[in-house]
């Protein structure tokens, strides 16, 4: 039985034994069993009366694993001192915060500061905050939101894949555009780090014994190639593809993998674009610069695997846009029949298609996919492999693409 409903029994039972004893006593102590509810009630009421707060606004935007700080004022605009008011921050963005119990004096107020970690992408709202006024002695509460919320975008996280490469079906050729080496200009414009594939002759070895790194030399040729690429980043969300839980999903894999792909190819100078069916459609046509990664990195913050397409549809549906010197980055945990057949008319089309398969069974999925991982690597598509737990910089080597295509 609720102790409220005791403390509106005991009045009646107390009246009753006065009443029929007639017990002076009893009647005094029916008269402060009557008294104690309603100066309860009243202190209830005055304790949330005149309390407002006001935060400053968070940053627009962050990314998971960054950190920002808030600073929050409650006060009290009344006369009457507040006392043991819980004060509880109202957000949804992910993460535990204690709620704090504060006593303000009239006109008070209490100034603090909150330190958030994003831990998941998304747009969430904070800077309201909730009070809870209770009566001394736990009879009645009162509640009540104060504050305006704002919102915050929280972008997924990007990796550095510093030996992620998209390999030609002619394997590190150029396609049907290819150069042969001969043929490339002599004067090289800049190094970058080396990666599988790259000449041993290109090595910058003054580079190399200065930064204590493989340093190999970007020719003009290659620079002319990397302005007029088109990389376009397929990113499976149909709903039944996905397996795991809270962060350790394929779906957030997925996206941090898809923006880490767009900033590497777009900060490299070539044009990239982003095809998904989640939630919504969503297509963002190729194109180069800082403002373009961030319109990426939007939509991957909100995206979410609801869809009902699959990835295999979505590419046939886009088609049309898949083509010339291209590459075609598809990200998936699930190898279907309609996949299969939309790579195989892309092959036709473009200048190389990679696969970044989430293995679903690390995940907690029950289906293998190594067979069809294995039948797509031998037409001459790239294939990585990621699983639950990989450290992506490693798992998207393009070493690892190639055993992976050699053993498989």
């Amino acid at each position: 039985m609720k102790v409220r409903t005791i403390v509106f029994i005991i009045p009646v039972v107390l009246l009753a034994l006065a009443l029929v004893g007639g017990s002076t006593l009893l009647l005094r102590l029916f008269f402060l069993s009557v008294l104690v509810p309603v100066v309860s009630y009243i202190w209830s009421v005055l304790g949330i009366h005149g309390i407002s707060a006001e935060a400053e606004p968070p940053p627009e935007h962050s990314q998971v694993g960054e950190r920002f700080q808030q600073r929050i004022t409650v006060t009290n605009d009344s006369r009457i001192p507040k006392l043991w008011l819980r004060v509880e921050e109202s957000t949804d963005l992910p993460g535990r915060r204690e709620p704090a119990v504060l006593n303000l004096p009239q006109w008070g107020s209490h100034e603090w500061q909150s330190t958030f970690t994003c831990h998941r992408r998304g747009r969430y709202y904070l800077g309201a905050v909730t009070v809870t006024a209770t009566d001394p002695f736990g009879l009645f509460s009162r509640q009540r939101t104060v504050g305006e919320p704002h919102s915050i975008l929280i972008y997924p996280a990007t990796i550095d894949l510093p030996l992620f490469k998209a390999s030609s079906f002619n394997e590190f050729g150029y396609g049907s555009g290819y150069q042969a080496i001969s043929q490339i200009s002599p004067n090289a414009s800049s190094v970058r780090e080396f990666s599988s594939g790259d000449s041993l002759n290109h090595i910058h070895w003054p580079g190399t014994a200065h930064t204590g790194k493989l340093l190999v030399k970007v020719f003009d040729a290659d620079r002319s190639y990397d302005s007029s690429k088109t990389v376009w980043i397929i990113l499976d969300m149909q709903e039944t593809s996905h397996f795991g839980h809270g962060e350790e999903t394929t779906e957030e894999y997925g996206v941090t993998i898809a923006a880490s792909l767009a900033r590497k190819h777009l900060q490299s100078g070539m044009r990239v674009g982003l095809a998904a069916s989640g939630e919504q459609t969503y297509l963002i046509p190729p194109e180069r610069g800082d403002d373009h990664l961030w319109r990426m990195l939007e939509a991957l913050a909100l995206i979410r695997a609801t869809g009902e397409v699959s990835v295999g549809q979505v590419i046939s549906d886009h088609m049309e846009y898949l083509r010339g010197n291209s590459t075609v980055i598809i990200v998936t945990p699930a190898i279907t029949g309609s996949l299969a057949d939309a790579v195989r008319q892309l092959k036709n089309r473009v200048d190389s298609i990679v696969v970044v398969l989430l293995d679903p069974a690390s995940f907690g999925g029950e289906t293998s996919m190594a067979n069809a991982a294995r039948n797509l690597s031998s037409t001459g598509v790239q294939v990585y492999i990621v699983r639950q737990g990989d450290e992506l910089a490693r798992a998207l080597d393009n070493r690892a693409s190639l055993l992976h295509a050699r053993f498989m």
